[in-house]
Protein backbone atom coordinates (compact mmCIF):
# COMPACT_ATOMS: atom_id res chain seq x y z
CA UNK A 1 0.00 0.00 0.00
CA UNK A 2 2.75 2.49 0.97
CA UNK A 3 4.74 1.54 -2.15
CA UNK A 4 1.68 2.32 -4.26
CA UNK A 5 1.36 5.80 -2.74
CA UNK A 6 5.08 6.52 -3.16
CA UNK A 7 5.04 5.30 -6.78
CA UNK A 8 2.52 7.94 -7.83
CA UNK A 9 3.89 10.79 -5.70
CA UNK A 10 4.22 13.95 -7.80
CA UNK A 11 7.93 14.74 -7.36
CA UNK A 12 7.97 18.02 -9.38
CA UNK A 13 5.30 19.60 -7.15
CA UNK A 14 6.86 18.27 -3.97
CA UNK A 15 10.34 19.36 -5.11
CA UNK A 16 9.20 22.94 -5.71
CA UNK A 17 7.57 23.09 -2.26
CA UNK A 18 10.80 21.80 -0.66
CA UNK A 19 12.83 24.47 -2.49
CA UNK A 20 10.41 27.18 -1.33
CA UNK A 21 10.67 25.81 2.23
CA UNK A 22 14.47 26.14 2.16
CA UNK A 23 14.24 29.69 0.76
CA UNK A 24 11.64 30.57 3.40
CA UNK A 25 13.83 29.35 6.26
CA UNK A 26 16.95 31.06 4.86
CA UNK A 27 15.09 34.35 4.36
CA UNK A 28 13.52 34.36 7.83
CA UNK A 29 16.94 33.61 9.36
CA UNK A 30 18.45 36.44 7.30
CA UNK A 31 15.69 38.78 8.50
CA UNK A 32 16.45 38.04 12.17
CA UNK A 33 18.48 41.26 12.83
CA UNK A 34 15.59 43.29 11.36
CA UNK A 35 12.94 41.73 13.62
CA UNK A 36 12.53 43.82 16.77
CA UNK A 37 10.10 41.55 18.66
CA UNK A 38 12.29 38.44 19.04
CA UNK A 39 12.20 36.70 22.42
CA UNK A 40 15.38 34.83 21.49
CA UNK A 41 17.72 34.50 18.51
CA UNK A 42 16.17 32.85 15.43
CA UNK A 43 12.78 32.61 17.17
CA UNK A 44 10.82 32.93 13.92
CA UNK A 45 13.14 30.54 12.07
CA UNK A 46 12.61 27.79 14.64
CA UNK A 47 8.86 28.31 14.53
CA UNK A 48 8.81 28.25 10.72
CA UNK A 49 10.84 25.01 10.64
CA UNK A 50 8.34 23.53 13.11
CA UNK A 51 5.39 24.68 11.00
CA UNK A 52 6.94 23.22 7.87
CA UNK A 53 7.51 19.91 9.65
CA UNK A 54 3.87 19.80 10.79
CA UNK A 55 2.71 20.94 7.34
CA UNK A 56 4.50 18.12 5.50
CA UNK A 57 2.93 15.58 7.87
CA UNK A 58 -0.40 17.27 7.13
CA UNK A 59 0.22 16.99 3.36
CA UNK A 60 0.87 13.25 3.52
CA UNK A 61 -2.15 12.74 5.79
CA UNK A 62 -4.41 14.45 3.21
CA UNK A 63 -2.69 12.49 0.44
CA UNK A 64 -3.37 9.26 2.33
CA UNK A 65 -7.04 9.86 3.23
CA UNK A 66 -7.73 11.21 -0.31
CA UNK A 67 -9.22 14.55 -1.38
CA UNK A 68 -12.79 13.25 -1.58
CA UNK A 69 -12.92 13.16 2.23
CA UNK A 70 -12.25 16.90 2.29
CA UNK A 71 -15.11 17.54 -0.14
CA UNK A 72 -17.43 15.51 2.08
CA UNK A 73 -16.83 17.67 5.14
CA UNK A 74 -16.22 21.04 3.46
CA UNK A 75 -19.60 22.55 4.39
CA UNK A 76 -18.99 21.71 8.06
CA UNK A 77 -15.57 23.38 7.89
CA UNK A 78 -17.11 26.42 6.19
CA UNK A 79 -19.75 26.84 8.92
CA UNK A 80 -17.26 26.38 11.79
CA UNK A 81 -14.70 28.84 10.38
CA UNK A 82 -17.44 31.38 9.49
CA UNK A 83 -18.58 31.34 13.14
CA UNK A 84 -14.97 31.90 14.25
CA UNK A 85 -14.68 34.82 11.81
CA UNK A 86 -17.93 36.35 13.07
CA UNK A 87 -16.66 36.21 16.66
CA UNK A 88 -13.42 38.02 15.71
CA UNK A 89 -15.38 40.66 13.76
CA UNK A 90 -17.61 41.20 16.80
CA UNK A 91 -14.54 41.65 19.01
CA UNK A 92 -13.10 44.23 16.58
CA UNK A 93 -16.35 46.21 16.39
CA UNK A 94 -16.58 46.32 20.20
CA UNK A 95 -13.07 47.81 20.18
CA UNK A 96 -13.91 50.25 17.35
CA UNK A 97 -16.96 51.53 19.23
CA UNK A 98 -14.87 51.77 22.44
CA UNK A 99 -17.16 49.38 24.31
CA UNK A 100 -14.09 47.40 25.38
CA UNK A 101 -10.38 48.25 25.44
CA UNK A 102 -7.93 46.93 22.83
CA UNK A 103 -6.33 44.55 25.34
CA UNK A 104 -9.66 43.20 26.63
CA UNK A 105 -11.17 39.97 25.27
CA UNK A 106 -14.94 39.74 25.01
CA UNK A 107 -14.32 36.71 22.77
CA UNK A 108 -12.02 34.15 24.48
CA UNK A 109 -8.51 34.03 22.99
CA UNK A 110 -9.28 36.79 20.43
CA UNK A 111 -6.26 39.02 19.95
CA UNK A 112 -5.96 42.51 18.45
CA UNK A 113 -2.58 43.03 16.76
CA UNK A 114 -1.68 46.31 15.01
CA UNK A 115 -5.31 47.44 14.89
CA UNK A 116 -6.78 44.20 13.48
CA UNK A 117 -8.51 41.36 15.32
CA UNK A 118 -7.70 38.42 13.03
CA UNK A 119 -6.20 35.89 15.45
CA UNK A 120 -7.01 33.53 18.27
CA UNK A 121 -3.95 33.30 20.52
CA UNK A 122 -3.48 30.50 23.06
CA UNK A 123 -0.49 31.04 25.33
CA UNK A 124 2.09 28.30 25.02
CA UNK A 125 0.59 26.96 21.78
CA UNK A 126 0.50 29.85 19.32
CA UNK A 127 -1.86 31.84 17.13
CA UNK A 128 -4.55 30.74 14.70
CA UNK A 129 -5.85 32.95 11.86
CA UNK A 130 -9.22 31.60 10.57
CA UNK A 131 -9.26 33.87 7.50
CA UNK A 132 -6.20 32.06 6.07
CA UNK A 133 -8.10 28.77 6.22
CA UNK A 134 -11.26 30.35 4.83
CA UNK A 135 -9.35 31.26 1.64
CA UNK A 136 -8.75 27.58 0.97
CA UNK A 137 -12.11 26.34 2.25
CA UNK A 138 -13.87 28.67 -0.18
CA UNK A 139 -11.81 27.43 -3.13
CA UNK A 140 -12.73 23.81 -2.33
CA UNK A 141 -16.37 24.65 -1.67
CA UNK A 142 -16.79 26.80 -4.78
CA UNK A 143 -15.18 24.14 -6.98
CA UNK A 144 -17.88 21.72 -5.81
CA UNK A 145 -20.69 24.27 -6.25
CA UNK A 146 -19.57 25.17 -9.78
CA UNK A 147 -19.15 21.49 -10.69
CA UNK A 148 -22.66 20.54 -9.52
CA UNK A 149 -24.20 23.60 -11.19
CA UNK A 150 -22.55 22.94 -14.55
CA UNK A 151 -23.60 19.28 -14.49
CA UNK A 152 -27.29 20.16 -14.37
CA UNK A 153 -27.66 23.26 -16.58
CA UNK A 154 -26.90 24.56 -20.05
CA UNK A 155 -24.91 27.81 -20.01
CA UNK A 156 -27.04 30.87 -20.63
CA UNK A 157 -27.22 34.42 -19.33
CA UNK A 158 -29.83 33.41 -16.72
CA UNK A 159 -28.17 30.18 -15.52
CA UNK A 160 -24.87 32.02 -15.24
CA UNK A 161 -26.60 34.65 -13.11
CA UNK A 162 -27.84 31.89 -10.79
CA UNK A 163 -24.29 30.54 -10.47
CA UNK A 164 -22.89 34.03 -9.77
CA UNK A 165 -25.49 34.51 -7.02
CA UNK A 166 -24.64 31.15 -5.43
CA UNK A 167 -20.91 31.85 -5.52
CA UNK A 168 -21.33 35.45 -4.30
CA UNK A 169 -23.52 34.56 -1.31
CA UNK A 170 -21.15 31.82 -0.13
CA UNK A 171 -18.11 34.10 -0.61
CA UNK A 172 -19.37 37.47 0.62
CA UNK A 173 -20.59 36.30 4.05
CA UNK A 174 -17.11 35.36 5.35
CA UNK A 175 -15.58 38.26 3.37
CA UNK A 176 -17.75 40.72 5.31
CA UNK A 177 -16.59 39.29 8.64
CA UNK A 178 -12.93 39.33 7.52
CA UNK A 179 -13.21 42.96 6.38
CA UNK A 180 -14.82 43.92 9.72
CA UNK A 181 -11.74 42.49 11.45
CA UNK A 182 -9.78 45.23 9.61
CA UNK A 183 -8.15 42.69 7.30
CA UNK A 184 -8.52 44.17 3.82
CA UNK A 185 -5.65 42.10 2.39
CA UNK A 186 -7.28 38.67 2.79
CA UNK A 187 -10.63 40.13 1.68
CA UNK A 188 -9.08 41.28 -1.60
CA UNK A 189 -7.38 37.90 -2.12
CA UNK A 190 -10.65 35.98 -1.64
CA UNK A 191 -12.62 38.25 -3.99
CA UNK A 192 -9.89 37.94 -6.64
CA UNK A 193 -9.87 34.14 -6.36
CA UNK A 194 -13.67 34.12 -6.70
CA UNK A 195 -13.32 36.01 -10.00
CA UNK A 196 -10.72 33.48 -11.20
CA UNK A 197 -13.07 30.60 -10.39
CA UNK A 198 -15.98 32.20 -12.24
CA UNK A 199 -13.71 32.69 -15.22
CA UNK A 200 -12.71 29.03 -15.06
CA UNK A 201 -16.40 28.05 -14.86
CA UNK A 202 -16.84 29.30 -18.47
CA UNK A 203 -19.66 31.72 -17.73
CA UNK A 204 -20.75 34.19 -20.40
CA UNK A 205 -17.96 36.77 -20.84
CA UNK A 206 -20.60 39.53 -20.78
CA UNK A 207 -20.78 39.00 -17.04
CA UNK A 208 -17.14 40.00 -16.66
CA UNK A 209 -17.82 43.24 -18.54
CA UNK A 210 -20.71 43.90 -16.14
CA UNK A 211 -18.49 43.10 -13.12
CA UNK A 212 -15.71 45.42 -14.27
CA UNK A 213 -18.26 48.18 -14.86
CA UNK A 214 -19.58 47.67 -11.32
CA UNK A 215 -16.05 47.88 -9.90
CA UNK A 216 -15.43 51.06 -11.90
CA UNK A 217 -18.70 52.59 -10.63
CA UNK A 218 -17.84 51.69 -7.03
CA UNK A 219 -14.38 53.29 -7.37
CA UNK A 220 -15.92 56.42 -8.94
CA UNK A 221 -18.52 56.67 -6.13
CA UNK A 222 -15.83 56.25 -3.44
CA UNK A 223 -13.68 58.99 -5.01
CA UNK A 224 -16.73 61.27 -5.19
CA UNK A 225 -17.56 60.60 -1.53
CA UNK A 226 -13.96 61.21 -0.47
CA UNK A 227 -13.85 64.57 -2.26
CA UNK A 228 -17.35 65.76 -1.37
CA UNK A 229 -18.62 63.77 1.62
CA UNK A 230 -15.59 62.52 3.59
CA UNK A 231 -17.70 61.67 6.67
CA UNK A 232 -19.64 59.10 4.63
CA UNK A 233 -16.46 57.88 2.91
CA UNK A 234 -14.74 57.09 6.22
CA UNK A 235 -17.65 54.89 7.25
CA UNK A 236 -16.41 52.42 4.62
CA UNK A 237 -12.67 53.10 4.45
CA UNK A 238 -10.46 53.41 7.53
CA UNK A 239 -8.19 56.44 7.47
CA UNK A 240 -5.03 54.37 8.02
CA UNK A 241 -5.70 52.59 4.69
CA UNK A 242 -5.49 55.96 2.94
CA UNK A 243 -2.19 56.56 4.73
CA UNK A 244 -0.83 53.39 3.12
CA UNK A 245 -1.98 54.72 -0.25
CA UNK A 246 -0.17 58.03 0.33
CA UNK A 247 2.94 56.16 1.50
CA UNK A 248 2.89 54.17 -1.74
CA UNK A 249 2.47 57.20 -4.01
CA UNK A 250 5.15 59.32 -2.31
CA UNK A 251 7.20 57.26 0.20
CA UNK A 252 10.02 59.82 0.47
CA UNK A 253 7.65 62.76 0.94
CA UNK A 254 5.68 60.89 3.62
CA UNK A 255 8.73 59.18 5.12
CA UNK A 256 8.21 60.25 8.75
CA UNK A 257 4.50 59.32 8.73
CA UNK A 258 3.61 56.30 6.61
CA UNK A 259 6.18 55.97 3.82
CA UNK A 260 9.24 54.80 5.75
CA UNK A 261 8.53 51.05 5.39
CA UNK A 262 8.55 51.10 1.59
CA UNK A 263 11.26 53.75 1.31
CA UNK A 264 13.65 51.90 3.63
CA UNK A 265 13.00 48.62 1.81
CA UNK A 266 13.73 50.28 -1.55
CA UNK A 267 17.01 51.66 -0.17
CA UNK A 268 17.94 48.28 1.33
CA UNK A 269 17.66 46.18 -1.80
CA UNK A 270 18.21 48.94 -4.36
CA UNK A 271 21.97 48.74 -3.91
CA UNK A 272 22.13 44.94 -3.54
CA UNK A 273 23.23 44.30 -7.13
CA UNK A 274 23.30 40.82 -8.66
CA UNK A 275 24.34 38.85 -5.56
CA UNK A 276 23.10 40.99 -2.66
CA UNK A 277 24.67 42.35 0.51
CA UNK A 278 24.92 38.92 2.16
CA UNK A 279 23.24 36.90 4.89
CA UNK A 280 21.71 38.99 7.72
CA UNK A 281 22.83 42.24 6.11
CA UNK A 282 21.11 45.38 7.40
CA UNK A 283 21.14 48.56 5.37
CA UNK A 284 17.93 50.21 6.61
CA UNK A 285 15.38 48.83 9.11
CA UNK A 286 11.82 48.15 7.93
CA UNK A 287 8.83 46.54 9.72
CA UNK A 288 7.50 43.03 9.08
CA UNK A 289 10.59 41.68 7.26
CA UNK A 290 9.57 38.08 8.03
CA UNK A 291 6.02 38.39 6.64
CA UNK A 292 4.87 41.13 4.22
CA UNK A 293 8.41 42.22 3.25
CA UNK A 294 10.15 38.86 3.02
CA UNK A 295 10.85 39.39 -0.70
CA UNK A 296 12.71 42.61 0.18
CA UNK A 297 14.88 40.54 2.56
CA UNK A 298 15.63 38.06 -0.26
CA UNK A 299 16.62 40.86 -2.64
CA UNK A 300 18.76 42.52 0.02
CA UNK A 301 20.49 39.28 1.03
CA UNK A 302 21.06 37.51 -2.31
CA UNK A 303 20.30 40.24 -4.83
CA UNK A 304 18.70 40.11 -8.25
CA UNK A 305 19.79 36.49 -8.80
CA UNK A 306 17.94 35.41 -5.64
CA UNK A 307 14.83 37.33 -6.69
CA UNK A 308 14.84 35.70 -10.14
CA UNK A 309 15.24 32.22 -8.60
CA UNK A 310 12.23 32.82 -6.33
CA UNK A 311 10.10 34.12 -9.21
CA UNK A 312 11.02 31.12 -11.39
CA UNK A 313 10.10 28.74 -8.58
CA UNK A 314 6.70 30.31 -7.97
CA UNK A 315 6.00 30.36 -11.73
CA UNK A 316 6.93 26.66 -11.80
CA UNK A 317 4.54 26.02 -8.89
CA UNK A 318 1.68 27.86 -10.61
CA UNK A 319 2.22 26.00 -13.89
CA UNK A 320 2.34 22.64 -12.09
CA UNK A 321 -0.95 23.38 -10.32
CA UNK A 322 -2.61 24.09 -13.69
CA UNK A 323 -1.07 20.98 -15.28
CA UNK A 324 -2.49 18.74 -12.56
CA UNK A 325 -5.94 20.30 -12.93
CA UNK A 326 -5.88 20.07 -16.74
CA UNK A 327 -5.36 16.28 -16.57
CA UNK A 328 -7.96 15.72 -13.83
CA UNK A 329 -10.79 13.36 -14.72
CA UNK A 330 -13.33 15.23 -12.58
CA UNK A 331 -14.26 18.81 -13.46
CA UNK A 332 -14.39 19.86 -9.81
CA UNK A 333 -10.67 19.07 -9.59
CA UNK A 334 -10.05 21.33 -12.58
CA UNK A 335 -12.05 24.12 -10.93
CA UNK A 336 -10.10 23.52 -7.70
CA UNK A 337 -6.73 23.80 -9.46
CA UNK A 338 -7.86 26.93 -11.33
CA UNK A 339 -8.99 28.51 -8.07
CA UNK A 340 -5.69 27.67 -6.36
CA UNK A 341 -3.81 29.06 -9.35
CA UNK A 342 -5.80 32.30 -9.09
CA UNK A 343 -5.24 32.51 -5.34
CA UNK A 344 -1.50 31.94 -5.68
CA UNK A 345 -0.78 34.16 -8.67
CA UNK A 346 -2.78 37.08 -7.28
CA UNK A 347 -1.08 36.89 -3.89
CA UNK A 348 2.39 36.40 -5.42
CA UNK A 349 1.98 39.23 -7.95
CA UNK A 350 0.58 41.67 -5.37
CA UNK A 351 3.23 40.94 -2.74
CA UNK A 352 6.16 41.26 -5.15
CA UNK A 353 4.63 44.35 -6.78
CA UNK A 354 4.14 46.14 -3.46
CA UNK A 355 7.77 45.40 -2.50
CA UNK A 356 8.87 46.94 -5.81
CA UNK A 357 6.62 49.97 -5.19
CA UNK A 358 4.22 49.12 -8.04
CA UNK A 359 1.15 48.53 -5.82
CA UNK A 360 0.05 49.79 -2.37
CA UNK A 361 1.09 47.92 0.78
CA UNK A 362 -1.91 45.88 1.95
CA UNK A 363 -0.51 43.21 4.27
CA UNK A 364 -0.57 40.49 1.58
CA UNK A 365 2.13 37.88 2.23
CA UNK A 366 4.14 35.67 -0.15
CA UNK A 367 2.78 32.07 -0.06
CA UNK A 368 5.14 29.34 1.19
CA UNK A 369 7.89 31.89 1.89
CA UNK A 370 6.51 34.45 4.37
CA UNK A 371 6.43 33.44 8.03
CA UNK A 372 3.09 32.14 9.31
CA UNK A 373 1.67 28.83 10.47
CA UNK A 374 -1.98 29.39 9.52
CA UNK A 375 -1.12 30.40 5.95
CA UNK A 376 1.31 27.52 5.53
CA UNK A 377 -1.05 24.85 6.89
CA UNK A 378 -3.96 26.11 4.79
CA UNK A 379 -1.96 26.04 1.56
CA UNK A 380 -0.51 22.63 2.41
CA UNK A 381 -4.08 21.33 2.63
CA UNK A 382 -4.56 21.88 -1.10
CA UNK A 383 -1.04 20.66 -1.88
CA UNK A 384 -2.08 17.36 -0.31
CA UNK A 385 -5.28 17.39 -2.38
CA UNK A 386 -3.34 18.14 -5.59
CA UNK A 387 -0.94 15.29 -4.88
CA UNK A 388 -3.93 12.98 -4.45
CA UNK A 389 -5.55 14.24 -7.68
CA UNK A 390 -2.30 13.65 -9.60
CA UNK A 391 -2.00 10.17 -8.11
CA UNK A 392 -5.46 9.31 -9.49
CA UNK A 393 -4.45 10.85 -12.83
CA UNK A 394 -1.36 8.63 -13.04
CA UNK A 395 -3.26 5.50 -11.95
CA UNK A 396 -5.89 6.11 -14.63
CA UNK A 397 -3.38 6.64 -17.45
CA UNK A 398 -1.36 3.61 -16.29
CA UNK A 399 -4.50 1.47 -16.58
CA UNK A 400 -5.15 2.81 -20.09
CA UNK A 401 -1.54 2.07 -21.08
CA UNK A 402 -1.76 -1.51 -19.75
CA UNK A 403 -5.11 -2.05 -21.51
CA UNK A 404 -3.83 -0.78 -24.89
CA UNK A 405 -0.80 -3.13 -24.69
CA UNK A 406 -3.03 -6.19 -24.45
Amino acid sequence: MITKYLKYLDLPLLGIILCLALISCFSIASADPLITANSYAYEYLFKQVLWYGISFLFVFFIYYIESERIYQMIWYLYIIVTILLFALALQQKLIDFKIIAVNQSFIPFAKNINGATCWYVINGIGSFQPSEFMKIILIILLSNIIHKHNLNVVHSFVTDLILIIKVSVVTLIPCLFIYLQNDAGVTIIILASMMFMLFGANIDKKWFIIMFLLVFIIIFVMIYLYLNHPNIFFLFIKEYRLHRFYGWLAPEKNYHQYGYQLFNALLSYGSAGLFGHGFQSVRMPFPEPQTDFIFAVILQSIGLIGGIIVILLIIGLDIRVLQIGAKARQKKHYYLSFGIFGLLIFQQAWNISMILGLLPITGITLPFISYGGSSLLSYMLVIGMLLDIERHNKEYYDKIAKYTKR
